[in-house]
């Protein structure tokens, strides 16, 4: 916007210039004396200076979209500047890439102070907070029902199902996150370990890190990495997504209630790697990138890597070892496959309520999910698509073949909502503190027991619905079959 008027003020200036020039060329005609040919000519110069102007091409409408730092940023990159050069709207997307771990602390600020990006990415934990400030636009009526038809139905019934939607459509996911256990097998084969035996249990986790650390000493090697450093996405929904090959999850359908002590086992686990020297050296701070350096490098023997990290080993880092992709271990032998992977979404792209652009902006937003866009990145193994017709790209070759073992599979599965969302966010407080004390301390059970309170609050006065998130019948295995 500032950028039209800014154009349109020269233009006023340019006008000016003409008239002041022309007024002069008359004042000397008068003084001196000039044919009225000289006249005319010097007007027609005039003319044809403001005809230049008024055929310039109009001023482009800056849309500025907003993301957090991810491992594809110049694969988005690439894909916005095709968007530039070839839009015929005159369009211009500006680029906001923001740092992972300041990314919702600097939109929350940008967006109270009503200067947030015209289009920007949410996780999906704080679209309810968004909708409920009146911070995104309603994009329902500027979606076609053949965009919507595009999606599978758990996605779309995902998006409509937001607090306060009452069937709206605020965002939709574009894409999808898988996990897995990455391994060095030439670290396994050194320690003497079977390098086609990757560990299925927690307590096989345990042991085949200690080993190899042991075995590693003075090499600056390790048994597994578990970096930390941004709490959400590299600790906590890795956590919670591993755990349901177990047929664990922090929020009980069966009962319809919160229980976060499911997650004991695995906090246990990662404390006695940590005490034990089996994990690299300063783990709560660690970054991914760092992370996946020290694994391409061979400097660490395991570690639980989302497809998104993955894609790191794939383009910026290539290993320089032996490597292979297994499914996570489970609780225990008795566990294993007893619930699938959870998958989680990601992608969830909303349109600023306050931008000057409400067209141009949802014109960006549709972009964001279009074959374009999203084609680019998922060839370059950057990321998993959830729309159908790209989902089914999944069956053809990729670019990097071993990205195909990050695919979602009969193991994996999204999983539905849970009921209270972002009031959930403080978990990953109590899962720190449990990690850094003693997993046996009332915290975990604290917690649930408050989010259980809470729950019960909201169901008594009608703001939440308990059977969209109670299935007495609910199968772990196939979390999405419930109804």
């Amino acid at each position: 916007m500032n950028r039209i008027t800014r154009g349109e003020g020269m233009k006023s200036k340019r006008l000016q210039l003409v008239f002041s020039s022309l007024s002069l060329t008359l004042l000397a005609c008068l003084g001196v004396g000039c044919s009225n040919g000289e006249l005319f000519e010097d007007q027609a110069t005039g003319q044809a200076i403001d005809k230049t102007s008024m055929d310039s091409p109009p001023a482009k409408i800056h849309i500025q979209f907003a993301q957090w730092s991810v491992p594809s940023t110049k694969f988005i990159e690439e894909a916005i500047t095709r968007f530039n050069e070839n839009n015929n709207s005159n369009i211009q997307i500006d680029f906001l890439n923001i740092p992972l771990d300041r990314y919702i602390e600097t939109l929350n600020k940008l967006n109270a102070s009503g200067s947030g990006p015209d289009v920007f990415e949410l996780p999906r934990e704080w679209l309810n907070s968004y909708i409920t400030k009146e911070w995104v636009s309603d994009l329902s009526s500027s979606i076609s029902p053949a965009f919507i038809s595009s999606f599978p139905d758990w996605a779309v019934n995902s998006s409509k199902e937001l607090i306060d939607s009452q069937g709206r459509i605020y965002s939709l996911p574009s894409n999808q996150i898988t996990y897995r256990l990455i391994y060095n097998k030439d670290l396994f084969r050194e320690s003497g370990l079977d390098p086609d035996s990757p560990p299925r249990t927690f307590s096989e986790l345990v042991k085949a890190a200690q080993l190899i650390s042991s075995n590693e000493i003075g090499r600056s090697k390790y048994g597994i990495a578990m970096p930390m450093g941004e709490e959400w996405m590299d600790f906590v929904q890795p956590m919670e997504a591993i755990n349901g090959y177990s047929g664990v999850h922090f929020y009980d359908f069966k009962s319809g209630k919160y229980d976060l002590t499911v997650y004991k086992p695995w906090l246990k686990t990662i404390k006695e790697l940590n005490e034990n020297g089996g994990v690299f050296p300063g783990m709560e701070n660690m970054k991914s990138s760092q992370a996946m350096a020290q694994f391409a490098d061979g400097n660490i023997g395991m570690m639980i890597a989302s497809s998104w990290q993955a894609s790191l080993l794939f383009d910026q880092f290539s290993p320089k070892n032996d490597w292979g992709i297994a499914l996570p271990p489970a609780i225990d032998n008795a566990r294993v496959g007893k619930g699938a992977i959870k998958v989680d979404t990601a992608g969830w792209n909303v349109v600023n309520s306050g931008t000057p652009y409400p067209k141009e902006a949802a014109k960006v937003w549709e972009f964001l999910y279009s074959d374009e866009y999203i084609g680019p990145l998922f060839a370059h193994s950057s990321m998993i698509p959830i729309m159908n017709s790209q989902a089914n790209d999944l069956a053809k070759p990729t670019a990097t073949s071993r990205f195909r073992e990050f695919l979602p599979g009969s193991n994996d599965s999204v999983y539905p909502d849970t009921p209270l969302i972002l009031e959930e966010w403080s978990r990953k407080k109590i899962y720190r503190e449990a990690v850094a004390g003693n997993q046996d301390d009332p915290s975990l059970l604290e917690e649930s027991s408050r989010l259980n309170t809470l729950l019960d609050v909201a169901v008594t006065s009608m703001t939440i619905d308990i059977n969209h998130y109670y299935f007495p019948g609910f199968n772990p295995l196939k979390p999405m079959d419930h109804k």
